[in-house]
This record gives C-alpha cells, structure tokens and sequence, in this order.
C-alpha cells in the first residue's frame, strides 16, 4: 500500500481518487475513515486492483464512478470541484472536492534496454520460467518482466529475483546448485 504521510490532513474533506489499481482502492479505503466524502473515479468498468481490494472498498460504501473521467478542476484560491465525465455519454457532473488523488500508475520506460535486442511485450521483457531472457546468459526480474500467468505484486517480484539469480549462478559456473537450501535449514 502506498504510504500517506499524515492521512489527517485530509480530514472533513471531501476527496476524489482516480485510479483503478491496487494503489487507488488503498488511498479510498485509508481516507475513507477521516474524510467527510471519497469517490473512487476511473476510466473503465474493470479494475485492475486486487478484488480483496475492490471489495473493501464496496463494503465501506465509497462511491464508484465507473466509465468516467475527471475533465476540470475548479476552485479561486482552493480546490472547490471537481467536474466529472462518462465517457460514453459525455454527461458531466460536478462533485464537491477539496482533495484529488492521481492513483494512476506509471508507464514502464525501458530506455535503452529497447536497443539490446531483448524480446519485448507490452513495454515489457519476456522472459521464461527460469528469468531467462532471449539473450544469452541475460535474466530479468520484476515488474519488468512478463510471462504467462504474471501476477504483478512486490512479493512476486521478490521470489522472481531469487529465481533469476539462482539460475544465473548456474550459467556462470555450471558446478553451482540451483536450488541453495531451505531458508529455515538449520546448519549442522
């Protein structure tokens, strides 16, 4: 979850959160306890956060405006509202605001890892079981990377990191285990 400083601050507001990942469902369920009001607005009618996440947020009663966008701000010396779009109706609403969270994510930039002549995916680099990409001797772990199956989380990402430098222990010197031991194994 991402971190909020000092989610008082937004105490007595009335916030909107736009996003549809983990991190938007994370800020709306943290600020729905101190705030006077949190609407969660995204683009589509699918999230992208876990559906643990999703479901909190439902059960706390935050208001979800699907198929939507905001499309302006307005306030003189303050944020006041926040002006809300459906996208297929093109009908807008204006929402009392005083606080907007940008919970959008981030676009991977692979610089130059895209001249290396790696096999991408979506912006992302392909790799096999075992983290190895098309290039010899070359393995990548985390977000990333993609597969069949990918389930991007942190804890993923940690368990990818091992298996890649396991396996690439091995291409570096063949004599090596793949598998170093169990981390609860007591030493004689």
């Amino acid at each position: 979850m991402y971190f909020v400083p000092d989610p008082a601050v937004h105490a007595g507001h009335d916030v909107v959160v736009v996003g549809g990942g983990d991190s938007a469902f994370d800020w709306a369920a943290l600020l729905a306890p101190v705030a006077r009001s949190v609407r969660l607005v995204h683009r589509t009618a699918r999230f992208r956060a876990h559906r643990a996440s999703v479901e909190k947020v439902q059960a706390l009663g935050i208001d979800m405006l699907t198929d939507s966008e905001v499309s302006g701000l307005y306030g003189a010396a303050h944020l006041e509202e926040v002006e809300i779009r459906h996208r297929a109706t093109k009908d807008t609403t204006r929402l009392p605001a005083q606080t907007v969270v940008a919970a959008l994510g981030f676009i991977a930039d692979l610089g130059p890892l895209r001249e290396w002549g790696l096999t991408l995916q979506a912006r992302r680099i392909a790799v096999d079981t075992r983290m190895a990409t098309n290039l010899p001797r070359v393995f990548a772990a985390g977000d990333i990377t993609d597969y069949p199956g990918k389930v991007r989380l942190i804890s993923v990402g940690f368990g990818e990191a091992a298996t890649a430098v396991n396996n690439a222990a091995t291409v570096i010197d063949p004599e090596a285990a793949l598998f170093p031991g169990h981390s609860t194994e007591k030493e004689n």
